[in-house]
């Protein structure tokens, strides 16, 4: 990867970036970049070809071949979180950044320890909306060369699946285990990887980064409460699962009192000419 000299006043923050798969941000994805650079941190959003987002201040845009010099081929056979997954691990393995996504709020700066950011999820995976290990990490250099190779049979998938992956030609097999299971190369993958390599330990409780499960992604639109009973001293983030957000709350402006709408009002956020949810949209 080339040198990104991306600017900060904490030079002890790592740097953040994340992809964005499209042509515009959501409300959403904007949010959450201004939450990084509210806490201090150098942000940077990679993006593919067609990108056409206003400058976000703060945030610097960069293609994502900086980082990863992707088969056209594979973008278009898989869906973008599959994408998403392997650009990530490109982007930890050949630079100092830490990882998000662009449904991550950040609630105070991240720090990883030990050369680890990454947080367990309900359920007992760990997630990888938040991603950063260390260099030596075995975990990393293992899903590297898994995701490097397109003949890879992922040992983490079951036998059956495994079984059909068999069958297709050995350049695809990679390719045909993601489009069976979409997060074969997410949370999958990196559970079973830090757990064969004796690094799961490292993941911090589901309190850290993904403090309510995704079937709650609705309450931080609630006016009337319902996140702050997840949250502990622990909490540095809040995972807010978009896929699972009703698609109504990201074409309106968050509710007066919702979660969302007091953190925009604490980071200076404007949601600009939003209609409001209490106009009747």
């Amino acid at each position: 990867m080339s040198q990104v000299a991306l600017h900060t006043d904490d030079q002890t923050l790592a740097p953040i970036g994340a992809l964005w798969v499209g042509e515009r941000l959501r409300w959403l994805d904007r949010l959450s970049l201004a939450s990084f650079v509210h806490q201090g941190h150098a942000v940077a959003l990679f993006h593919l070809d067609g990108f056409a987002e206003p400058p976000i201040e703060g945030v610097e845009f960069i293609h994502a071949r900086e980082v990863f010099d992707y088969d056209r081929i594979f973008l278009a056979s898989v869906k973008p979180s599959v994408f998403s997954d392997m650009f990530a691990l490109h982007l930890i393995s050949k630079s100092d950044f830490i990882c998000v996504d662009t449904d991550v709020l950040a609630l105070r700066p991240f720090r990883p320890k030990d050369g680890y950011l990454v947080g367990r999820e309900h359920g007992g995976w760990v997630n990888v909306a938040v991603m950063r290990l260390p260099e030596d990490s075995a975990a990393l250099h293992d899903m590297m060369d898994c995701v490097t190779d397109p003949t890879t049979v992922p040992e983490w998938l079951p036998e059956d699946v495994q079984a059909k992956v068999m069958r297709v030609q050995p350049k695809n097999r990679l390719m045909e285990a993601c489009k069976r299971i979409r997060n074969t190369l997410g949370p999958r993958m990196l559970t079973h990887m830090l757990k064969k390599h004796n690094e799961k330990h490292h993941a911090l409780p589901v309190a850290a980064l993904n403090p309510l499960p995704w079937s709650m992604a609705d309450a931080y639109f609630n006016p009337h409460g319902g996140v702050e009973g997840w949250l502990t001293d622990e909490t540095q983030a809040v995972h807010l699962y978009s896929s699972r957000i009703r698609a109504l709350h990201l074409r309106v402006a968050p509710y007066p009192n919702s979660f969302m709408a007091k953190f925009a009002a604490d980071i200076g956020f404007s949601f600009g000419d939003l209609p409001q949810q209490t106009e009747g949209f």
